[in-house]
């Protein structure tokens, strides 16, 4: 079983790329895991306040998460977990330790996401991921990418296996 992590600004049409996720590993159940990168704070108060995930929670959409419970529906078959996690930092160790505390096999790259930041110390991962010495998958949106870039729910459903 394979640990797939797939970077999200928790739009709808990063959900798009579990398509290619299924479609790489036939007949294989993964896990997949949602990262979303977030600055460290900065001021001493903001520190010592410091929570995870707990000041986060409302970065998620309710069509994000509606969105996933249709792909777990969808590819019930084939995906075992799908979960969310906060990667906290912007350092190569840190994400090292991260992928090592998720057991992450295999990053998939978005070749097409336009990355839109839902809070203010939310930011693109992409140069941190392009440093890592783990496996990846570079990938495109799947099918017709003019169905996901509208960012329904329903593209979930009519996006190409």
């Amino acid at each position: 079983m394979k640990n797939v992590l797939i970077p999200t600004d928790f739009s709808i049409r990063s959900l798009g790329y579990v398509h290619n996720v299924v479609s790489q590993y036939p007949g294989e159940m993964v896990n997949v895991i949602f990262m979303h990168a977030l600055r460290m704070p900065d001021s001493i108060f903001d520190l010592v306040t410091f929570t995870r995930n707990s000041r986060h929670i409302e970065l998620i959409s309710a069509d994000f998460k509606d969105g996933c419970e249709i792909i777990r529906n969808k590819y019930a078959s084939a995906i075992k977990q799908l979960k969310v996690e906060f990667f906290h930092g912007d350092t190569n160790i840190a994400f090292k330790n991260f992928c090592i505390a998720n057991d992450i096999d295999v990053i998939l790259q978005p070749m097409d996401l336009e990355y839109k930041a839902p809070g203010k110390r939310s930011y693109n991962p992409e140069k941190i991921i392009n440093r890592s010495k783990l496996p990846k998958i570079t990938a495109p949106l799947p099918g017709n990418r003019k169905i996901l870039v509208k960012a329904t729910i329903s593209s979930l459903l009519l996006a190409s296996e």
